[in-house]
């Protein structure tokens, strides 16, 4: 009996880590996309920057840059700086979700 009761004792508290895991990581996705990452577009012909969910939220171009610099180029650089902050942003997530799992040990 008193098995039964270590083991009904060991389910419900593995039930609590399991809801408040899936509870940090709902409020880690909610806050995530808030966060903001902006990656240089090389060489030096501005900024994009996403939030945390990778979605585009603003391209800044340097004028003075843009009319010394290849312009067939352009896309092709805009486009590699918003892969590496969608990168960055992706690994912040995970970074962060990897600590919650780690602190929960789930």
């Amino acid at each position: 009996m008193a098995e039964l009761a270590e083991a009904e004792r060991r389910m419900a508290e593995t039930e609590r880590a399991v809801t408040d895991h899936v509870e940090q990581l709902s409020a880690l996705s909610g806050q995530h996309r808030y966060v903001r990452v902006t990656q240089k577009i090389r060489p030096g012909l501005g900024t994009v920057e996403v939030d945390g969910d990778g979605r585009l939220l603003h391209v800044s171009l340097v004028h003075g840059e843009l009319v010394t610099s290849d312009g067939n180029l352009l896309g092709r650089r805009i486009l590699e700086s918003l892969a590496v902050a969608r990168a960055e942003a992706s690994a912040r997530y995970k970074q962060e979700a990897a600590r919650i799992a780690r602190r929960n040990r789930v």
